[in-house]
C-alpha cells in the first residue's frame, strides 16, 4: 500500500464513549489526550524522545530484530508485522530496511505523518493506519508474523488488555515484542525525585524552551485539585498521555497472560533508564527507574 493520500480509519471495536464503571470514559479521555500531546510534539520526538535518539537503545532495537529476523528466514514471503502505536517510525524504518511488510497503527495523524516522509525519502511503501491501537485489534481479523510496541503500552489505559488483543492477532510460530515501558517502581517516593531531575536534564539539553514551562506544570500539579476519574492532577495532555510511566507496569503480569495464551517467553530483561546518559549510569546502580522488554513465541499449531 502506498503511504500517500489520506489514513484509513478504523473506527470499529467497543464503545469508549462511556461504560457504567467509567472505564471507557476514562480510556476515551487518555485517547484524546495522546492525539493532543503528539500533536504538540511530533516535530520534536525523534530528537528529544532517548527511544529515539539514544544509540545504545537503537541498537538493542536493532539486535532484537536480528533475532527475530532469523527465525523468519524460513518463510517463503517477507514477514507481516504490525507496528502497534508507531509513531514516526522507531521500529517501522528498521522493518522496512529488513525487508518485512509493514502496518503501521498509530492514534496520531501528525506522527503518522512525520513517518510517511521519512518513509517516502527512503523508497518505502508502509501501510499507515489512524488509529487507537485498542480499536484497531479489536475491529481487524488479520493476523500477523510481529505484533509490536516500543515505548507504547505506558500510554494506553489498559494495557493488559491490548496485550492481550495482541496476541490473539499473530500468527502460530510468531512473535510478540514490546519494549522501553517502565516497569512498576520499587520507591514510588524516590523514583519520581528521580524522575523529574532526569525529565529537567534532557529539556535543558534537548528542549531548553520547555524547560521552565515543563517546571512550572510540574509545579502546579502541586497545588491542583486531583482529576476525579484519575484521582490524580491534570493540568496538560501529557498527564493523561503518558499514563503509566510512573506508576509503571507489571510485566510479569504480561508474561503470564502469553504463556496463557500459548506463548513461549523467548527474552525478558529489565534494565536501567533515563533520558540522559548521567542519569543512565547512575540507574545502572540504583536500578529506580527501570524499563522492559519481553520477545515471546507463540506455539506452532
Amino acid at each position: 500500500m502506498e503511504c500517500s493520500g489520506p489514513l484509513p480509519k478504523i473506527m470499529g471495536g467497543h464503545d469508549t464513549s462511556g461504560d457504567g464503571d467509567g472505564s471507557g470514559t476514562a480510556e476515551a479521555r487518555i485517547i484524546a489526550a495522546n492525539k493532543t500531546f503528539y500533536r504538540q510534539i511530533a516535530e520534536k520526538y525523534d530528537h528529544y524522545e532517548s527511544c529515539v535518539s539514544n544509540a545504545h537503545l537503537q541498537g538493542i532495537l536493532e539486535t532484537d530484530l536480528d533475532k527475530i529476523h532469523s527465525c523468519f528466514t524460513a518463510l517463503e514471503r517477507a514477514p507481516r508485522c504490525l507496528d502497534c502505536g508507531g509513531g514516526t517510525g522507531n521500529l517501522a524504518l528498521k522493518m522496512l530496511v529488513r525487508g518485512w511488510d509493514v502496518t503501521v497503527v498509530d492514534v496520531s495523524d501528525d506522527m503518522l505523518d512525520v513517518l510517511r516522509e521519512k518513509a517516502g525519502t527512503k523508497g518505502f511503501l508502509p501501510k499507515l493506519v489512524s488509529s487507537p491501537v485498542e480499536q484497531f485489534l479489536t475491529a481487524t481479523g488479520d493476523t500477523f508474523d510481529l505484533v509490536a510496541f516500543n515505548s507504547v503500552l505506558h500510554h494506553l489505559y489498559s494495557y493488559a488488555r491490548v496485550a492481550e488483543l495482541a496476541a490473539t492477532r499473530v500468527h502460530a510460530g510468531g512473535f510478540f515484542y514490546s519494549n522501553f515501558d517502565p516497569v512498576v517502581p520499587r520507591n514510588p517516593f524516590w523514583v519520581g525525585i528521580f524522575e523529574s531531575l532526569d525529565t529537567a536534564a534532557a529539556k535543558f539539553m534537548f528542549d531548553r524552551r520547555d524547560l521552565l514551562p515543563g517546571i512550572w506544570r510540574r509545579m502546579r500539579k502541586l497545588f491542583q485539585r486531583p482529576d476525579s476519574l484519575f484521582a490524580r492532577a491534570v493540568v496538560s495532555a501529557g498527564d493523561l498521555a503518558e499514563y503509566h510511566a510512573r506508576t509503571g507496569l507489571d510485566d510479569r503480569q504480561i508474561i503470564r497472560l502469553l504463556e496463557s495464551r500459548g506463548f513461549a517467553i523467548v527474552e525478558h530483561q529489565r534494565y536501567a533508564s533515563g533520558r540522559t546518559d548521567f542519569i543512565r549510569a547512575c540507574n545502572e546502580r540504583l536500578r529506580l527507574l527501570e524499563i522492559f522488554k519481553v520477545i515471546a513465541r507463540r506455539g506452532r499449531e
